[in-house]
């Protein structure tokens, strides 16, 4: 079974879980975005949570398969159009065989993952299906996908299992105390020394931009200059996801999935574990603010997310599909219903049996 490629909108790549242990080669992990959304389509069409997907930068791919198959796109407020029938995001859907897909945007959001049951059948590169296209090598080709690329699924059998009815319930992506302003908390560190109290202050206190200038790499921000002791270079050292620099020109740059792997600013925070995929729907022009986290309170928030993510995944699997829980229903009444009959049976038989 084969997925075609019709239109692969302005930049579409294949990501999983990233290209993890190759650091200190140079080679940058890349791999999901917004990991949350990735895992919640994979779960949606029966995959794995870190089984490849279709990572897409606000104007989704066009497809088509040879065969039915389950997908399902989860991220900013996107949806699915197939064969014109319109499908809201978070949910699985059962596309026929030979029908167009395309996906519509919304005002909320930028990255969205689509996940296909049955996996994409993508080599593995150095421990990952992940396109790296600096380096020219994972996903389809080590590039984005074009129009007439054909990827195949490692399982389309699963295509075959009726998905339809699997939902999650949706994300929150802006603040419900002012939308205008998306708060995210950091780590101090790993250089905060170097910059003046007045420095830490602006940081801290100020508003910021996503500028156009953003990307898979890192997202640049315009705002208040953070004032330093006496510049902004250091020696190179590593770089982890949600890095927060300061540049030379005293604005912040946070650091992304397809990030160098050492750099040269002095860094003065970093986004925590549970707030990057919130920060990664951020579009240009909308504003941020952040927030200092200790490291116990960082934990405590990523323990309290694994614990909700295992109880969606649980009622997930509790609900099961409408028209069979419907016959759970009935085939346990019948038996309820049996059982009192035989009760009833056996306690005649005790009062009025044969002397």
């Amino acid at each position: 079974m084969a997925m075609h490629v019709i239109n692969p909108g302005p930049r579409t790549t294949i990501q999983d879980k990233g290209r993890l242990g190759y650091q200190n080669s140079g080679f940058a992990p890349s791999g999901f975005m917004d990991r949350v959304a990735s895992r919640m389509a994979n779960v949606l069409v029966g995959n794995d949570p870190s089984e490849a997907v279709l990572e897409f930068c606000l104007i989704g791919p066009v497809l088509c398969f040879d065969e039915t198959v389950n997908i399902a796109v989860c991220g900013g407020d996107f949806g699915i159009d197939a064969g014109g029938r319109i499908y809201p995001a978070d949910r699985a859907v059962r596309v026929p065989a030979g029908t167009t897909v395309r996906i519509t945007t919304g005002r909320v959001g930028i990255y969205g993952s689509i996940a296909v049951g049955g996996g994409l059948d993508i080599p593995v590169v150095m421990g990952s299906r992940s396109t790296n296209l600096r380096c020219g090598i994972g996903g389809y080709r080590g590039r984005a996908l074009m129009a007439g690329d054909t990827i195949m699924l490692r399982s389309p059998e699963n295509g075959l299992k009726d998905m339809s009815w699997r939902r999650m319930p949706p994300r929150r992506l802006v603040s419900p105390d002012d939308p205008d302003i998306t708060r995210v908390r950091v780590i101090p560190g790993p250089q905060e020394e170097m910059f003046t109290q007045e420095g830490l202050r602006t940081f801290y206190e100020s508003t910021y931009e996503i500028t156009p200038r953003s990307d898979r790499m890192g997202y640049r921000l315009t705002g208040p200059k953070v004032e330093s002791k006496g510049g902004y270079d250091i020696l190179s050292d590593g770089i982890v996801n949600g890095s927060v620099q300061i540049s030379g020109t005293g604005e912040p740059i946070v650091m992304m999935a397809d990030r160098q792997t050492t750099g040269g600013y002095a860094k003065i925070a970093s986004l925590i574990n549970v707030d990057i995929p919130l920060f990664a729907q951020l579009r240009p022009g909308q504003k941020v603010q952040f927030e200092r986290c200790t490291v116990q309170e960082a934990q405590e928030l990523i323990r309290k997310a694994d614990r909700e993510w295992k109880e969606h995944c649980q009622k997930l699997e509790e609900s099961g599909p409408p028209q069979i829980k419907v016959i759970q229903r009935r085939a346990a009444a019948a038996e309820e219903e049996r059982t009192r009959r035989g009760r009833g049976k056996a306690g005649a038989v005790k009062r009025f049996g044969r002397r």
